[in-house]
């Protein structure tokens, strides 16, 4: 379920997941959680590892993937670096997806890079998202959910919609306005919202909020109005590097913002 093809590791963005996954595998800490995890949830069967994880949901799906996969989604809901290690182990165990997800979006965005980091967020937000009285399935839900996202993101790449310029506060809305105006946010509505506390946080810097607001929130010329997708090279030359440089650094900074999502999808729920 986790593997993937030599073919496949031509993609950046999968390259850099794997290379990541390796270190977290080095590291003493991460092993030392699977292995706290396990001495108290039988769930995870007796995993003392993040190797043993990926071996023990290797063949079919079964009911006990679905209970080792309901522990993760469990860890992955809580604040922290716990919650952070399960979410990105979920991902680690689904990467397979990504790719096939990326390669389903290929008549919508030509860039596999791009399409691949859309993917990406998206696992990332169905992990974090995921139902807890959903205990059936759920290796294909993920999957499905994740799936799902991404296509409806990259339909609206070319799309736009009229908001205030970045940075600027808006009068007030009452409650009930609040959450009429939440459930109808446009993708590059919602960006500006999440680089603001990404910032505020400390999840990335301004440097790199500015330049995934000049890649996927892009103001349209002489009116107030974003677009989802900018152009590569034009964003490339504003920033002064190469448009290959821009989507790794991109790339990076979607990532850090997609582990704590469960941060701030708490915080808006609040």
């Amino acid at each position: 379920m986790g593997n993937a093809s030599d073919l496949d590791r031509t993609l950046t963005i999968v390259d850099d997941l794997h290379q990541e996954w390796d270190r977290l595998c080095a590291q003493e800490r991460t092993q030392q959680q699977v292995q706290q995890w396990s001495a108290s949830d039988m769930r995870l069967r007796e995993a003392t590892s993040l190797r043993d994880l990926q071996d023990l949901v290797s063949g079919p799906t079964s009911a006990e993937t679905d209970l080792l996969f309901r522990a993760l989604l469990d860890y992955a809901s809580e604040p922290g670096s716990d919650g952070d290690l399960a979410a990105r182990a979920l991902l680690q165990l689904m990467i397979a997806r990504v790719i096939h997800t990326s390669r389903s979006m290929t008549n919508l965005i030509n860039d596999i890079e791009e399409r691949t980091q859309l993917a990406t967020v998206a696992l990332y937000e169905a992990i974090r998202t995921c139902p807890r009285d959903k205990t059936r399935f759920l290796p294909p839900h993920l999957a499905w959910t994740a799936h799902k996202r991404a296509l409806s993101l990259a339909r609206v790449g070319g799309a736009e919609t009229p908001i205030g310029v970045f940075g600027v506060e808006t009068a007030p809305l009452h409650h009930d306005e609040q959450l009429h105006h939440e459930e109808h946010l446009h993708p590059s509505e919602e960006l500006a919202q999440v680089l603001a506390w990404s910032i505020a946080e400390g999840v990335i810097n301004a440097g790199e909020a500015e330049l995934l607001a000049h890649r996927y929130g892009e103001e349209s010329p002489g009116r107030e109005s974003w677009s989802s997708l900018a152009d590569s090279h034009a964003v490339a030359d504003q920033m002064g590097i190469s448009p290959h440089a821009m989507r790794q650094r991109c790339s990076r900074a979607a990532r850090k913002i997609a582990k704590v999502s469960g941060r701030y999808l708490a915080q808006q729920i609040r």
